[in-house]
């Protein structure tokens, strides 16, 4: 059958299927990059997205090891001395051992810059320029170096003096963007309904890699177009900056506008969570034909009447009111009752839309055939670890798909490999560093 007689689900499947992908190029072939990051999940993060992607990561640690080695769920599953959070996010990359606090540590490094084409590092602003291991004395090794820094504050300003030792985390990223303290819950939650919350996830650190991966690709760009490397200065609180839509209300408002709105939306109506009979389900119909959709749908169509159009559901107050109105209604419902309403509407060539999706818990995500079927998850047996699930990137390229080659090392696994094919080092200059503390 040829490509044009296959259904589109058919040719979709033929061109991104991740089965395929290991037959499949690299989109950062060739590209080497040197994660010099110490107890810092953006930038392990980041370096895992650049090696799936293809690039040649490695991830150079103290001799004791990254901190980050140490982190686990609730201090447990540990894997051959490695936790759960920086084993997932290990994977494709070489592990190397190296001491920078040493000269002969530093100058090992420099020629390893050589062969580089991005540096990642979290040390405070200016610590790396003081060992002589910053970007300007590295762009004079290879001029054409990407050198992406992570940091609390950035690395200009009175507070990126002030604070240059405080460590960019997480927690840091969210409190310190006013994101936090923009998902409190409504007073009808209960008390205490106004205390800052945070996801139970490292958002901020997730979103901060994705950032920091699409500003590297933005310097390869620009380095093939112009052959100049560049300095990327990324924070947590700048990335979760961009996302706080509530820092441009306040400029708009020209007073404090109250935040802190969930299950509520500050823009849309309904939009939001409810209870039902078999748990909690998300529930849509914004636009006016949508929400006769949903009202009619859980035969409750007097509220059409009550709320008729877009400005008579959307101001606060006016939200928490409707709101107690459709969870009294839709809570009779099962969810498979209220999907099957929503197909029967469309069917019928009904106007208006309303959508539904069940708020599943993560286990009821993790036995889904339809994810595993797509290769969303894969179970990895690994001779280190043992087996594992492993979640792959969401990305489906036809021709650049991302690869899972590995999973995480062990503590300066790499280092005979690495040291030897790029600076020529053999086994006896190797026992001499080791017994001197530089790897």
């Amino acid at each position: 059958m040829s490509d044009n007689q296959k259904s589109w689900v058919e040719y979709a499947k033929k061109l991104t299927d991740p089965a395929d992908a290991r037959f499949k190029d690299d989109v950062l072939k060739d590209i080497v990059v040197l994660d010099i990051s110490v107890a810092q999940p953006s930038a392990h993060v980041t370096s895992s997205i650049l090696a799936e992607l293809g690039a040649r990561v490695i991830k150079v640690e103290p001799p004791e090891g990254d901190p980050l080695r140490k982190i686990s769920p609730f201090g447990e599953y540990y894997f051959n001395n490695t936790g759960l959070n920086f084993l997932v996010e290990g994977r494709n990359k070489e592990f190397i051992t190296l001491n920078l606090d040493r000269e002969e540590g530093r100058e090992l490094f420099k020629k390893l810059v050589t062969h580089a084409d991005v540096v990642i590092e979290s040390f405070p602003p200016g610590y790396a320029d003081e060992l002589g291991i910053g970007y300007r004395q590295l762009r004079e090794i290879n001029p054409d170096i990407i050198y992406l820094a992570f940091s609390a504050y950035g690395h200009f300003g009175p507070k990126a003096r002030e604070f240059a030792k405080v460590p960019d985390s997480n927690l840091f990223g969210l409190a310190n963007s006013g994101y936090m303290n923009s998902c409190k819950e409504l007073p009808e939650a209960g008390e205490p309904y106004n205390l800052p919350t945070a996801p139970g996830f490292w958002m901020a650190s997730y979103f901060t890699a994705i950032y920091a991966v699409s500003g590297v690709f933005l310097a390869l760009l620009h380095r093939n177009r112009t052959g100049e490397g560049q300095m990327i200065d990324i924070t947590s609180t700048e990335t979760m900056m961009k996302i706080t839509v509530e820092l441009q209300w306040i400029h708009f408002f020209k007073q404090p506008v109250e935040v802190g709105v969930l299950p509520l939306d500050a823009g849309v109506f309904s939009y939001a969570y409810y209870e039902v009979k078999d748990g909690y389900v998300f529930a849509s119909g914004y636009t006016d034909d949508n929400f006769n959709a949903l009202v009619t749908q859980i035969e409750a169509p007097e509220l059409m009447e009550k709320y008729p159009t877009v400005f008579d559901r959307t101001p606060l107050e006016k939200q928490r009111e409707a709101y107690k109105d459709i969870q009294k209604a839709i809570k009779k419902f099962t969810f498979q009752e209220l999907a099957r309403k929503m197909v029967e509407w469309k069917e019928r060539g009904e106007k208006g839309t309303a959508i539904y999706a069940k708020v599943l818990t993560p286990k009821e995500v993790l036995e889904e055939d339809f994810w595993w079927n797509k290769a969303v998850f894969r179970k990895y047996r690994d001779k280190r670890y043992g087996e594992l699930v492993v979640v792959n990137s969401p990305w489906r390229f036809s021709e650049t798909p991302p690869k899972l080659k590995w999973l995480c090392k062990n503590l300066g696994e790499d280092n005979r490999h690495v040291y030897h094919t790029l600076l020529g080092l053999g086994d006896g200059d190797l026992e001499d560093l080791r017994k001197n503390g530089i790897i």
